[in-house]
């Protein structure tokens, strides 16, 4: 084998380098994930953007179909139009656009955010997020979670192994981080995602 197809793990034995581009490829999709999550959790929770309330004018439900573990199922999407009127009559926008998480009846008033920079999808001025305790609580769950998936891709990289078609055991993998820092990080990292979701909830049904 060349050098580029297998490098040395933690624990001495051969990582494929197919496997550490997997693993890398994981840590790369959930950090960026786990980025996006936490972006939108800081306007939902109020800690970035402009506060104000939403005024809908009108919702739309529609039925969207997607295949997940080989499956067919199918979400509702709500889209709401309206209008946005900042606290403390700091700004206004009458054609604004939200997607909540469930559908409301015209005149509802809604607590939101706007974001700091303006939006070009369909040409609109600027983008809306929910903004309440929960909805922020649940989104920082969320890239907390994704996390716990870095920590895998992490483990992945190192070891080498990818899942039960795995050219390494999971076995021999997980022997190859003992005794080292290996573990520790990853167990930090795991722990780390676990604990924020934890509290997010928890921080979400309180506040």
């Amino acid at each position: 084998m060349s050098h580029y197809q297998q490098q040395p793990g933690p624990g001495g034995h051969q990582v494929p380098f197919r496997a550490r581009l997997i693993g890398v490829g994981v840590m790369i999709v959930t950090l960026i994930a786990g980025g996006i999550f936490a972006w939108q959790a800081m306007y939902a929770a109020g800690l970035r953007g402009t506060h104000g309330e939403f005024t809908v004018s009108q919702c739309s439900t529609q039925t969207v179909s997607y295949r997940s573990h080989g499956k067919h199922r199918t979400r509702e999407e709500v889209k709401c139009h309206g209008s946005f009127s900042a606290d403390g009559g700091k700004g206004s926008d009458p054609h604004a656009y939200l997607e909540p998480s469930s559908t409301h009846s015209a005149g509802t008033r809604i607590s939101v955010t706007q974001s700091d920079s303006a939006s070009t999808v369909d040409s609109r001025r600027f983008s809306y997020v929910e903004a309440d305790a929960w909805n922020g609580g649940l989104m920082f769950a969320f890239a907390f979670a994704w996390l716990i998936g870095t920590a895998l891709g992490a483990f992945m990289a190192v070891t080498g192994h990818t899942g039960r078609r795995s050219r390494v055991s999971y076995g021999a993998a997980w022997r190859s981080t003992a005794g080292g820092a290996t573990r520790p990080i990853l167990f930090g990292l795991a722990a780390v995602g676990v604990l924020g979701v934890v509290v997010s909830l928890l921080l979400g049904l309180v506040l």
